[in-house]
């Protein structure tokens, strides 16, 4: 398990694990179980930089600082599948032609704007966050990328290992990550808040992945992407206003 969850770091973030890490499938599932955990990870890191320049008088120096910290810890990863899933699913396309166009390494006009909106999204919002909403927010929508992945299958016809994480997503797993999420919740000072706005972005994510499964017949690895990235942003908005 071990093994396992320092996979999960090495592919999800670029977070030195210390030492080469061979892929190993059998593993890399039974760590699944432990992706919201790796969120923590991740938070963990934003509330050290939290701590750096919390103090600052400038409130939107403390957002840009930690909209690059979280870029720089994933190494931009979830954006990438992001961009790639706006420039695929509101191309108007159907198809084949989408998967075409969410694999082509050049980003398209609704790429673009999806990267825009989502970093000044976080910078807006990280300068107004709070330390507590910074350490649960990769934890939210690591969780959500868990249940919106439950149940479906993956779209594309070549697999890959996007195939092995949607398709590994059972009721055991899901309900473990989301223990964790609980769990973090419940140590926080603002239970009551965290746990409302972590609810109804579970729902919102949950009708946004149904829409993806509606347009392409499943979940990508760029969905999940997609699906991090906004499920984040929800979490933050529902938390601060």
């Amino acid at each position: 398990m071990a093994s396992g969850f320092l996979t999960l770091i090495s592919f999800f973030t670029r977070i030195p694990v210390g030492r080469k890490i061979t892929y190993d499938e059998n593993n890399f599932k039974r760590a699944l179980s432990l992706y919201t955990l790796m969120g923590a990870v991740i938070g963990i890191l934003l509330v050290a930089v939290y701590f750096l320049f919390g103090r600052t008088y400038i409130a939107f120096l403390r957002g840009l600082v930690l909209t690059i910290g979280y870029v720089a810890i994933t190494g931009g990863i979830h954006l990438d599948g992001a961009a790639d899933t706006s420039d695929g699913l509101f191309s108007g396309r159907t198809g084949e032609r989408v998967f075409e166009i969410m694999s082509d390494s050049h980003i398209g006009a609704f790429g673009v704007i999806c990267l825009i909106v989502i970093i000044l999204s976080q910078f807006v919002l990280f300068s107004f966050a709070d330390m507590f909403t910074c350490f649960l927010m990769p934890v939210v929508g690591r969780a959500c990328l868990t249940v919106s992945c439950m149940g479906k299958k993956y779209a594309k016809k070549t697999k890959g290992m996007g195939t092995t994480f949607i398709e590994s997503m059972d009721t055991k797993t899901v309900a473990v990550n989301l223990i964790f999420l609980a769990i973090f919740v419940v140590i926080t000072p603002y239970r009551m808040i965290f746990s409302v706005s972590c609810f109804a972005t579970i729902a919102a994510t949950l009708f946004i992945s149904g829409w993806i499964e509606d347009k392409i017949g499943g979940m990508t690895g760029d969905t999940c992407g997609f699906i991090i990235e906004t499920s984040q942003i929800i979490f933050m908005i529902l938390v601060l206003f």
